[in-house]
């Protein structure tokens, strides 16, 4: 009985485990998403949006009347009087009194500002734009830099897998020379060559479990995950046709690339800035209303009386100068320099399209080279086999053609990933989003 228990929960444990590893192998949009969630970056970011967000309600408040209670005492140890005879009788009179108290509440409003406020509010509402522009921006970053890392590991894990096959036919290669060198048959210069051979792929395997590591760490840097946590991607290579219209791409980056968003809030913030300038030397009216509670009025400077005043004030400002026009002028200015950087940019965009587009078309040259190459190593091999059994051959010379496959299979491989990074530097060209 307790052996049986010890076996079931032996595989409960083992299925959980198996859950475990099936829970942790992820797709490009899973791997992305946590690494978007986790990220310091676009928290930042995040919080700008917030901050511009407050800003809007601060320019908002403009519109509101400002209103303001306060109040004062005021303590006078020399009061001015005088005196009057009047029928044989003396009465004192006081200016002013001892004791002074002012209770009062005041609001002002700006009824008229050339449109001064209006602009504000919309400069700050285009500053949520900006700060959103940014978000997205953090985005397309940390997006572009999960998919090298999760495509790496499915190319090193493919080519430990053909080191592993190639270090399998070596081992039974080298199996059956030791037989047949302790026959006599052979020297042992060709067990010792198929060892060396045997230790040097174990040592190249070496070198891509450690590029593992490192795509690991790197990844989980970027998702904020446990240093050791280990990242299984999900996927494959796809065979995509190269896109070959160029103008089509130019156009597709200046409908989705972020910076193109950015300069165009950029203008719109520069001329309303220019606008507000504009308006700095055109008149303004304020009403402004009052209500006191004192004490001082006659005829009884003693007793605490309100008071109601409101007052109406235009202010035209004549000369301030000629700092409106000097605001207006850098503005303009500050357009211009926009302009050359959209043009600058859309150079630039330009060149990356090519490029990008070149290097796609050079490595799907090389793809069909290398799987020719493989098919010669193959069948260079399948001879080299067959005489190197009948004893025509040398092991370093079977061993170079054995090695001509692995290497043929590597490079292949290589090319497969960098036609995936190639594409995904195009994607990054013309501004796709690759996450949701």
């Amino acid at each position: 009985m307790k052996k049986a228990l010890s076996g079931i929960l032996v595989l409960m444990l083992l299925a959980a485990a198996g859950t475990a590893r099936a829970q942790d192998k992820l797709t490009l949009k899973q791997c992305i998403d946590l690494a978007l969630q986790n990220s310091q970056a676009l928290q930042i970011a995040d919080e700008s949006i917030t901050g511009a967000g407050l800003k809007v309600n601060e320019s908002r408040s403009q519109v509101l009347p400002q209103v303001n209670i306060g109040g004062s005492y005021t303590r006078m140890t020399l009061v001015q009087e005088f005196a009057i005879s009047f029928g044989g009788q003396t009465f004192k009179a006081k200016f002013g009194v001892a004791n002074n108290y002012d209770f009062r509440a005041t609001a002002a409003e700006q009824l008229f500002t050339w449109g001064r406020i209006t602009k504000s509010i919309e400069l700050s509402k285009v500053g949520v734009d900006l700060a959103k522009d940014g978000l997205d921006m953090t985005k397309q970053i940390v997006s572009y830099q999960v998919a090298p890392i999760f495509y790496g590991l499915i190319f090193v894990r493919e080519a430990i897998k053909v080191l592993d096959d190639n270090i399998g036919l070596f081992q039974k290669k080298l199996d059956i020379m030791t037989q047949r060198y302790k026959a006599g048959l052979v020297s042992s210069f060709d067990t010792s060559t198929l060892e060396v051979q045997i230790s040097t792929l174990r040592a190249q395997r070496l070198d891509f479990e450690n590029t593992i590591r490192k795509l690991n760490i790197a990844f989980n840097t970027l998702a904020a995950r446990s240093a050791d946590a280990v990242l299984d991607p999900q996927g494959r290579v796809d065979d995509a046709p190269l896109p070959v219209d160029k103008d089509a791409l130019l156009g597709a980056a200046q409908a989705q690339r972020v910076e193109f968003e950015q300069l165009t809030h950029q203008s719109r913030i520069t001329q309303l800035s220019i606008d507000i300038a504009r308006a700095a030397n055109k008149p303004s009216l304020i009403l402004g209303l009052n209500y006191d509670f004192r004490n001082g009025y006659l005829p009884n400077i003693n007793q605490i009386k309100g008071n109601f005043m409101a007052s109406l004030t235009l202010n035209f400002p004549v000369f301030d100068g000629f700092r409106t026009s000097a605001l207006a002028a850098e503005g303009e200015s500050g357009l211009r320099t926009l302009d050359l950087q959209r043009k600058n940019l859309l150079r630039s965009v330009n060149l990356e399209i090519e490029t990008s587009l070149s290097d796609l078309r050079n490595i799907e040259e090389k793809i069909v080279i290398e799987k020719l190459k493989i098919k010669q190593a193959e069948d260079a091999l399948r001879i080299a086999e067959d005489r190197y059994q009948k004893g025509f051959l040398s092991a370093t010379d079977y061993v170079e053609s054995q090695n001509n496959v692995n290497t043929a299979k590597l490079n292949h491989l290589q090319l497969l990933y960098n036609r995936i990074l190639g594409r995904y530097n195009l994607d990054r060209a013309i501004g796709k989003r690759i996450y949701e």
